[in-house]
């Protein structure tokens, strides 16, 4: 289920994306305007990469070669009815063509760099062994949901989960095979997680769940879905493992990411205290 704050950001990015591209179309106008009176006396033709460098950055490649399309052809225009060169169309046309090839060139570029630079970004969040959030990108995002949380007055839950005896699967298997239990476990809890939801290995044998603007019976019901999948695959494969979860929801959301991860920590440790391989629930 796709949650109200989801499309309500999803609205506002439309929104933005929208002003973005009237802004860059008025850009183009006004500087194919100063194009045409400036005329030979000034050659302004690099005014152009504003607005086509601008909406190719913060809205798209698509988006930013239709910029590049628009000041070619009001470069076009404005070379035609100034008549700037001392030959006819043709010149002027191929002139045009070259613009805009050197346009087009420019927003492949830009657009490519930035695209480079979102997957460098994104990796430093994504934990290298099960492909999930790691600790960095769990606080990134997850800092972001407190604060929607806390400014439209939603619930919020947080669960910390630890894998129970999981030094005794090192050593008794052997790295590799406790490298393939944290994996399923990361691989679980993204199965049974909504795309809105947060998953991250936050260390170790240590992982945490969030989940904004879900009930508590439904927090319980998707918890214990987990552990009952979990449970099911590391008893095929005869590990010795079990999974203790301290699990706090948030009708007062905290200010801070960090207050909500303690408090679920707690928990689990208390959990742990008393004999493991349960999930304990508490309503703040």
């Amino acid at each position: 289920m796709i949650s109200w704050g989801f499309i309500m950001n999803i609205k506002k990015l439309a929104e933005k994306k929208l002003l973005l591209g009237v802004i860059n179309f008025i850009l183009v106008v006004l500087v194919g305007i100063l194009d045409l009176t400036t005329g030979n006396d000034v050659n302004v033709t690099i005014l152009y990469l504003l607005p086509i460098c601008i909406v190719t950055w913060y809205i798209g490649e698509f988006v930013g070669i239709v910029a590049a399309d628009l000041s070619a052809g009001a470069y076009l225009a404005s070379d035609l009815i100034n008549k700037k060169t001392s030959s006819y169309g043709i010149v002027d046309i191929w002139n045009s063509i070259m613009y805009l090839a050197l346009f087009t060139l420019i927003v492949i570029i830009l657009s490519r760099l930035k695209k480079t630079l979102i997957r460098e970004k994104n990796l430093a969040r994504i934990d290298f062994l099960t492909d999930i959030y790691n600790l960095k990108g769990f606080y990134d995002f997850g800092s972001r949901e407190i604060d929607k949380c806390r400014r439209y007055l939603r619930p919020l839950s947080v669960a910390y989960i630890d894998c129970d005896n999981f030094k005794q699967i090192n050593d008794t298997y052997g790295h590799q095979t406790g490298d393939e239990l944290l994996k399923i476990v990361a691989a679980t809890l993204v199965d049974n997680l909504r795309n809105t939801d947060l998953a991250a290995r936050l260390g170790g044998d240590e992982f945490a769940i969030m989940l904004s603007e879900t009930a508590h019976e439904d927090v319980k019901n998707v918890i214990e879905r987990v552990r009952k999948n979990l449970y099911t695959i590391v008893q095929n494969k005869n590990w010795p493992v079990t999974f203790s979860v301290g699990v706090v929801t948030f009708n007062n959301v905290p200010e801070t990411l960090d207050e909500a991860i303690k408090k679920a920590d707690e928990l689990m440790y208390n959990v742990k205290k008393n004999g493991k391989d349960r999930a304990k629930f508490e309503i703040i």
